[in-house]
């Protein structure tokens, strides 16, 4: 990466610099999200970390423009960013079973699967 040289630069190419970088990753945030959203279908069963580091699952109910609704199994909904879901196993499997229907997915095929098309989106 290219060293910037910061300490020749005035006030006013300071702030510029600093706007452009904010905006630069508010573009990259918006970008992991819509492809975090994609990744995301109604109905699919999921879990997130709620407060106090809680696992909760529930179900996608409904795409919004920057979050996703999720009806938990409390009875609850929670409109949650999708970078932080997860996906569980049941959703994987099934997911799986119908992309790639001619497989009989054996472990080895099911964690390649995984790998290539479910762990970029969930949360490490």
């Amino acid at each position: 990466m290219a060293e910037i040289d910061i300490d020749g630069l005035s006030e006013a190419e300071l702030v510029a610099l600093s706007d452009r970088i904010a905006e630069r990753l508010r573009i990259l945030h918006q970008r992991r999200t819509s492809a975090a959203l994609r990744s995301l279908k109604i109905g699919s069963r999921v879990m997130f970390e709620g407060p106090g580091g809680t696992l909760i699952s529930g179900i996608i109910t409904r795409h919004n423009r920057k979050t996703v609704t999720v009806h938990t199994d409390n009875d609850r909904r929670w409109n949650v960013s999708p970078e932080l879901i997860m996906v569980t196993d049941d959703d994987v499997s099934a997911l799986v079973e119908r992309e790639m229907p001619f497989l009989k997915v054996s472990d080895e095929d099911y964690k390649a699967w995984v790998t290539a098309n479910v762990l970029p989106f969930v949360k490490k």
